[in-house]
């Protein structure tokens, strides 16, 4: 079948205007609608993995037959409503005449049209044949159930084509009105009365469209409602559906609210095609011709025998009493393609015991006999006049596009006479007329799915079926299988791979002139399975799984979303190329736009083509196992939310195979929010210094102090020269450093003694400025900071950690005794070890938003900043204030 049951585009029209006006919290949100709008297209979902049985069956594979039989048969069980409509639908307009202007189905309200419904005519139209051949032979209450359950679902798909007429005329906000009329009608409430939106029992069902009243300006909350990107989501969501196949499990619909689209939401105008279908397909108003005695025989011949068993070939069929001519009533049947068929035999080759004619093309091995022409003459005509008048009721229907005529109903007379020792033909090469893997020639297979292998073979002496790649469950415990039941079927057990291969069988039958073979083939892939396990928001360390380290307000903050997979050790266990966007909204404010993931980029920042690999187990000491987003520092105020969408497309991709795309979101919701306090901003005052020969640069020291910022917990920090002074010179000792650079400045920075009177002059002292000042030299020295609390450090260059711990001085901060293995050197004069937790050793992981990364000392270890286990060269951060640092640091910052 080469034309889609549904019309996914149209579908997507719809559900993005559910989306537009949706209400609710959208992080709870999401859920329910999509529910809500896999309910109302379930027949949909249910019509389009109907039909991709309908070309097998048309075909004449009799294994798609039977599963298309099964399904139906369980369909018209589990949801007898769906035959009771098109039922109903049909005795309204099918008056005396057959004429199809009979009283049309009532509705309620006024009726929107669409242009064209959502589901396809031409490919119903396949479906219906396809299932009205399967039930043909059938009592004519199980072709009319058939039938009509198939058509009827189709009706109740025109609830859906309803909400796309409304749309198309007055838009989004129509649809909502529409959607709340529906609702109210089915729970019995008036519709002028405040409703709730539809669901599954009629009443009410969160985040479905629709304000009470049946408004809809706005949205459901002071922020705009919905984020607008909901639209994306429930389209990308449909085009997982689109691509299909879906599971058939028929318990998955027993409690979907299918059963309830039905009148008054039918959309009369729509359905003339379905009704007719219905009518035509199921209605035998002729009964086939009176079969007589006896309609085929063989019971005169002796022998056949055949000069070759191929095409063209001369056969002789010997007897007696085959009648000196061919008698008017009486036709040869010859088994060609696997069915009887009469064939026509030269006059001058019929005698009364021989009978002389060619192997015509796609003759097959079987009975030759006679049967009774009359009969068979008049039965062909009365199955000619059925399928007429199911191609003329069609026609009439106007169903756009649809054309049965060469999809015949009902077949020609193929019935074969008895088979005896004296008159079976053996001629013909063998035909394969179905070798499917799963109902399919391509299939598709995760390692638990079940692999049933069916084959319908005709005219064949030997048969074979062989796995021919390397892996894939074995054939009643082997790699090949040897002369089984020509039509027949094997469950082969589950697909049981370990990673991406592809699993190959083929058949191959030997008929009399000939060998022929056929291969299905599995696609051998699994789900990612995509989850998100949590997030972490941190500004540079946080507790995890239960955040405890405060967050200031105005700066730059980290999202790292840990995200797992469910392959479980399936090929390389990994899933590349997984990317995500996150967005925000202070509560009481608008959501903001959506922001790409930041890794890899430096300086941190949202980029589209961010992606990360998704490995086994995540770790936070890796920057790349989590996906990271920069939070603005806009956004980080008051007290805030989060939703991510974490998606990958096209995992394990083949050439025939277009791989698993999915989509998962998380957030954080209303209860796990984000709250950010205020907190002094920082200013620092830098002094170039001419060390060993060396002058540090401008923007040396603005880098330096830039660096240290992250590792504080201020939003940011004023970074200028002292003014009025340049360059000054330093020695080459730490006394030097100390007793001149040091005290020097403090005394400038602090006043000495004699200073305040100097004030009276109009000199101030700066000591109530709040401003550190920093001596920075061009080349590595030690750092120092004197007094604690201090406001005048010196610090080496380009060492964003080393500077925060001098920096940290000022800010009332003492060392950690701690014995560094890195370095073997211990800070003295502060705190003991054990008057820390963990000694000192940080057991969560920092992340530097300067550089974009998680840091990871020696051995993955991090020590608090006010130990000496860092090193002295840009990019060795081995040490990040703990959260008890964090915590200290804030409280003497202060807001």
């Amino acid at each position: 079948m080469t034309t889609p049951m549904v019309r996914w585009s149209d579908v997507a029209r719809v559900t993005d205007a559910l989306a537009e006006t949706a209400e609710g919290d959208p992080s709870v949100g999401f859920g329910p609608l999509t529910s809500v709008v896999d309910g109302l297209l379930a027949p949909h979902y249910l019509l389009s993995e109907l039909h991709r049985l309908s070309g097998p069956v048309l075909d004449g594979d009799c294994h798609a037959a039977e599963e298309l039989h099964t399904r139906v048969t369980e369909l018209a069980r589990r949801i007898p409503e769906a035959a009771r409509i098109i039922e109903q639908a049909a005795e309204e307009n099918d008056d005396a005449c057959g004429c199809g202007h009979g009283r049309p189905l009532e509705s309620s309200g006024s009726i929107e049209p669409s242009t064209q419904g959502t589901v396809s005519e031409a490919a119903l139209a396949e479906l219906a044949i396809a299932v009205a051949q399967v039930f043909a032979c059938e009592p004519a209450v199980a072709l009319r159930a058939s039938v009509g359950s198939v058509l009827g679902l189709s009706l109740m798909a025109t609830t859906f084509d309803r909400l796309l007429g409304v749309l198309e005329k007055t838009g989004p906000a129509g649809v909502a009105r529409e959607m709340n009329r529906m609702g109210a009608l089915l729970a019995g409430v008036p519709a002028a009365g405040p409703v709730r939106p539809l669901g599954a029992s009629g009443g009410a069902m969160p985040g479905m469209p629709g304000l009470p009243g049946g408004g809809l300006p706005g949205g459901g909350l002071p922020g705009g409602g919905f984020p607008d990107d909901l639209r994306g989501f429930l389209r990308k969501h449909l085009k997982i559906k689109e691509k299909g196949p879906f599971r058939w499990n028929p318990e998955d619909w027993d409690h979907k609210p299918i059963g309830l689209f039905v009148p008054p939401f039918i959309d009369t105008a729509r359905i003339r095609c379905q009704i007719w279908l219905f009518i035509a397909l199921q209605a035998r108003k002729e009964p086939p011709p009176t079969r007589p005695s006896r309609v085929v025989w063989s019971d005169n011949i002796v022998s056949v025998d055949a000069a070759s068993p191929c095409a063209g070939s001369m056969v002789d069929v010997h007897g007696s009493g085959f009648g000196a001519t061919q008698p008017p009533d009486v036709f040869l049947m010859v088994p060609i393609g696997g069915w009887c068929t009469p064939l026509e035999v030269a006059p001058a080759n019929w005698t009364d015991k021989k009978i002389r004619f060619t192997l015509p093309n796609n003759v097959t091995s079987g009975p030759i006999g006679f049967a009774d022409a009359a009969y068979v003459t008049a039965y062909n005509a009365w199955v000619d006049r059925m399928n007429k008048a199911a191609q003329e009721a069609v026609s009439a229907s106007g169903c756009a596009g649809v054309s049965i005529g060469d999809l015949p109903i009902l077949r020609h007379f193929s019935e074969c006479p008895p088979e005896t020792v004296f008159n079976r033909l053996r001629a013909g090469s063998a035909i394969i007329r179905s070798f499917t893997v799963n109902m399919a020639s391509l299939a598709v297979a995760e390692p638990g799915d079940a692999l049933q292998l069916g084959w319908d073979v005709v005219n064949s002496e030997s048969i074979r079926i062989e796995r021919t790649s390397t892996t894939g469950p074995l054939l009643s415990g082997s790699t090949s299988l040897v002369n089984p039941p020509a039509a027949s079927t094997l469950a082969l057990g589950p697909a049981a791979h370990t990673g991406p291969t592809r699993l190959v069988y083929v058949l191959t039958a030997t008929g009399p002139c000939g060998t022929v073979n056929r291969s299905v083939e599995v696609v051998a892939t699994k789900r990612p399975g995509l989850s998100v396990a949590s997030l972490e928001f941190t500004q540079g360390i946080q507790t995890m799984p239960s955040p405890t380290v405060r967050f200031v307000a105005q700066k730059p903050t980290v999202v790292r979303a840990t995200v797992r997979h469910a392959l479980n050790g399936w090929g390389s266990d990994r899933v590349p190329n997984v990317k995500g966007r996150i967005h925000f909204q202070v509560l009481g404010s608008p959501w903001s736009p959506w922001y790409d993931a930041v890794n890899g980029s430096t300086p941190m920042a949202p980029t589209p083509a961010a992606s990360i690999t998704v490995p086994a187990d995540p770790q936070r000491r890796n920057t790349d196992d989590t996906l990271n987003f920069l939070i603005p520092p806009a956004y980080c105020r008051g007290v805030v939310v989060a939703q991510i969408e974490v998606r990958v497309e096209g995992f394990d991709a083949r050439a025939d195979f277009p791989g698993f795309s999915e989509n998962v979101r998380a957030g954080t919701g209303t209860p796990n929010a984000i709250t950010f306090a205020s907190r002094r901003t920082l200013d620092f005052r830098y002094v170039r210094v001419t060390w060993s020969g060396a002058t540090a640069s401008d923007a040396e020291c603005v880098r330096t102090l830039r660096s240290a910022v992250p590792l504080l917990p201020t939003p940011t920090a004023v970074i200028q020269p002292l003014a009025g002074i340049g360059a000054i010179a330093g020695g080459a000792s730490s006394d030097n450093r100390r007793d001149f650079l040091l005290e020097e400045l403090r005394d400038q920075h602090d006043c000495s003694f004699w200073d305040p009177g100097s004030d009276l002059l109009g000199d101030a002292c700066p000591d109530d400025d709040n401003e550190i000042w920093v001596l920075i030299p061009g080349v590595f020295h030690r750092g120092s900071s004197g007094l604690i609390p201090s406001d005048v450090c010196f610090t080496p260059p380009n060492d964003g950690p080393y500077a925060a711990h001098e920096l940290s001085h000022c800010l009332d901060q003492i060392h950690l005794g701690v014995v560094c293995p890195t370095t073997n050197q211990t800070a003295g004069g502060g705190d003991p070890p054990a008057a820390w937790p963990n000694n000192g050793l940080l057991g969560d992981v920092p992340f530097d938003v300067s550089i974009n990364a998680a840091m990871q000392g020696s051995g993955g270890n991090v020590w608090d900043v006010m130990t000496y286990c860092g090193t002295p060269t840009t990019g060795g951060r081995f040490t990040w204030p703990s959260p008890q640092r964090w915590q200290q640091l804030w409280d003497y910052i202060g807001p």
